[in-house]
């Protein structure tokens, strides 16, 4: 039973915190903003049990999908369902009882969000899909990812204003940024395999893409700051954000698979400092 459940923890990518984070501080910024800093603890709560529930359930689906794909990639051969550590029944019944808890944590919030969240549910099993059909599958990804933005203003205001769009439009140029270094390391393999992939799309042109999307996205996100009239405080840590995203940008080595990944993993940092700047302004 032990040795089942550590196959399951390591399934759902729980050893790896780093792409619910990258989901959840968008969605945090999103219940700030939309709440005016009037913030909820209930709603925190909820979204980010939210934000751990479904990105759970989309590394589930996506192993599921990908079982064949993996088997033969060195980085994910060892993942539960391709080692068959984990067998496709037990990663459907784990599917199913993980979108059951997201339907709990739904049920206690309004019924804009409640449709918002089908949605975005939707998306995230086509995900592991859109790479077969697309040359370009992290718009997909960048949508879903966004997934949590909506509903945060929908549980908040039972609306979706510009600011959520700006927010959502932010968020996926973020993710083109970030998800483009990441699939740098899996270039190789997806080639091989013939799926669609950023690195790929955007091959000679990475390193250019990966700055232009990061700062266009940085520069939104900074935008909502001023729609609000946010105080100094606000553009003082943004900045500083900023300059975080400068350095990891030109200390990475682009053509190094291991490089490119670092970057992907301290964007987790820098969603982190973009919450932090609406997070202390609140406060202030």
């Amino acid at each position: 039973m032990t040795e089942r459940l550590k196959n399951y923890f390591y399934l759902m990518r729980l050893d790896k915190p780093v792409g619910t984070l990258l989901l959840l501080w968008p969605t945090l910024i999103a219940l700030f903003v939309a709440s005016g800093g009037d913030v909820s603890l209930r709603l925190i709560i909820i979204l980010s049990l939210g934000a751990l529930v479904m990105r759970s359930a989309g590394c589930v689906i996506n192993d599921l999908v990908d079982k064949d794909i993996d088997a033969k990639v060195q980085r994910t051969l060892t993942r539960p369902i391709a080692a068959s550590k984990v067998s496709l029944k037990e990663a459907l019944l784990l599917t199913f009882f993980l979108i059951f808890l997201a339907l709990v944590l739904l049920s206690q919030l309004n019924l804009l969000s409640f449709y918002i969240s089908l949605i975005f549910m939707c998306l995230i099993i086509l995900y592991p899909f859109s790479k077969r059909f697309l040359n370009l599958p992290q718009i997909i990804l960048g949508i879903t990812f966004s997934g949590g933005i909506p509903i945060a203003f929908a549980a908040s205001l039972n609306s979706i204003t510009i600011e959520c769009l700006i927010l959502m439009l932010a968020n996926l140029f973020w993710i083109l940024s970030y998800d483009t270094s990441y699939a740098i390391s899996d270039r190789k393999d997806d080639k091989i395999l013939g799926v669609g992939s950023a690195a790929i799309f955007f091959e000679g042109f990475e390193k250019s893409s990966i700055f232009l999307f990061g700062l266009i996205g940085l520069l939104l996100f900074g935008y909502i700051g001023l729609l609000n009239a946010l105080s100094n405080t606000f553009f003082i840590l943004f900045f500083v954000t900023i300059i975080f995203f400068l350095i990891i940008f030109f200390k990475t080595d682009f053509t190094s698979p291991n490089s490119s990944f670092n970057f992907f993993r301290k964007n987790n940092i820098l969603g982190f400092l973009m919450f932090l700047s609406f997070f202390v302004d609140t406060f202030i």
